[in-house]
């Protein structure tokens, strides 16, 4: 008993009190995991440009792990550059697919076979195609993934992730844009044989000579001879046949109108297009990690928070264990204050109680600051410029 008394004197309550489990310590620990998780993944991603290892011949090595001091020459070193509030981007395509539907349905619900409603109908559904294909085909899809680096090999073999994004931001582009100039085209013509229907009706001669010397050099994919027939038929002077129109003689536009509606169909898709490559990270990928990073350190400092929070009830239960005002069973394993020969908390107890509880999970808060050491094997740069520049922002 004596032994046992000896050994348990030995020990500091104060130490003992500190160590007690507690949800939120057990909230912040795993937080912590998560964060620390998070952050390597970002690391690795900025250090492999969403890539493999690889050797300094460029050949992939699956084998080899990540260490520090060693900069990847295929990384990516630039902030993420993806938008805080995703609402604000989507309000401004918004506000595109409502001007320009306002301004079709000005050009067409007056001269529409369905009557106003039917125009406007029409010129919606031109302005949605048009600006949904310029957001997410042409910029999402073809201008971001386009914009990635990448390290181009005779031997396929050699060629990783990268590579392919960048083909496939290619592919898109082409094909969006495509899509983009057919469906403001035929927008245009079909603006331009209302006109010429009414001009028709006004000076059939001239209407018919101006139809007759209508040529174009360029054309989307069909031969001469179906164009020829499908223009000279009666479908080609009619309505229905502006795709046709815009198609086989896409840039004959006769019509001050339809070369108004096209220009702003045009200048539409552009903006589209543009805020399309700045709804995320030109990088693909690289926004991923770093929302989950920036999530991850959201997430740490809240549970630091409900642990700081909890510290003054963590003192007030101590001190009321330290008192012996509180059940055996309910007291920290290996701990009798009355054998300690303790009968209460003072100040200096206290003090000392609340700075070892902060110190306790000093080590967890440290994730949610950079670094000097991964920030100068990132960048490759001296440690003496991260230091300095850590010492600008009031950091190390």
């Amino acid at each position: 008993m004596a032994d046992d008394v000896g050994s348990a004197s030995s020990l500091d309550p104060i130490e003992i009190l500190a160590e007690r489990p507690s949800a939120e310590f057990d909230e912040v620990k795993l937080q912590a995991d998560y964060t620390a998780r998070a952050l390597l993944s970002f690391y690795r991603f900025r250090q492999l440009g969403g890539g493999r290892m690889r050797e300094d011949d460029g050949t992939p090595n699956i084998d080899r792990k990540l260490t520090l001091g060693k900069v990847e020459k295929n990384g990516v070193h630039y902030v993420s550059d993806h938008p805080d509030v995703r609402i604000l981007q989507l309000s401004v395509i918004a506000l595109l697919v409502l001007f320009e539907s306002a301004a079709n349905a000005y050009f067409f619900a007056q001269q529409s076979a369905f009557g106003i409603s039917g125009g406007l109908f029409q010129a919606a559904a031109v302005s949605l195609a048009n600006v949904a294909t310029s957001f997410f085909i042409v910029g999402y899809w073809g201008l971001r993934h386009a914009s990635t680096p990448a390290n181009w090999s005779a031997d396929p073999r050699k060629w990783d992730a990268r590579n392919y994004y960048k083909l496939f931001g290619i592919f898109a582009i082409i094909v969006g844009v495509i899509i983009a100039l057919l469906v403001n085209l035929s927008a245009a013509h079909y603006r331009n044989l209302i006109d010429m229907q009414a001009l028709t009706e006004i000076d059939p001669a001239s209407a018919e000579a101006l139809a007759a010397n209508t040529t174009s050099v360029f054309r989307f994919a069909i031969s001469t001879d179906v164009c020829d027939a499908i223009l000279t038929s009666p479908l080609g002077l009619e309505i229905g046949s502006a795709a046709t129109n815009a198609m086989c003689r896409p840039f004959a536009l006769h019509s001050l109108d339809a070369m108004v509606l096209f220009a702003l169909g045009v200048a539409i898709s552009a903006l589209a297009a543009f805020e399309g490559r700045g709804a995320d990270a030109a990088f693909p990928g690289l926004s991923d990690a770093a929302r989950q990073a920036e999530k991850a350190k959201q997430d740490l400092t809240f549970a630091l928070e409900d642990y700081y929070y909890t510290i003054d009830d963590f003192v007030a239960e101590a001190r009321t264990i330290m008192s012996g005002d509180i059940d055996k069973e309910d007291q920290p394993d290996g701990y009798d204050p009355r054998q300690l020969g303790y009968s209460g908390m003072t100040m200096q107890d206290e003090l000392r109680l609340r700075a070892l509880l902060r110190a306790r999970v000093e080590p967890f808060r440290s994730l949610l600051t950079s670094d000097p050491d991964l920030l100068s094997d990132e960048f490759g740069v001296e440690r003496e410029i991260v230091l300095r520049l850590g010492r600008a922002r009031g950091g190390q």
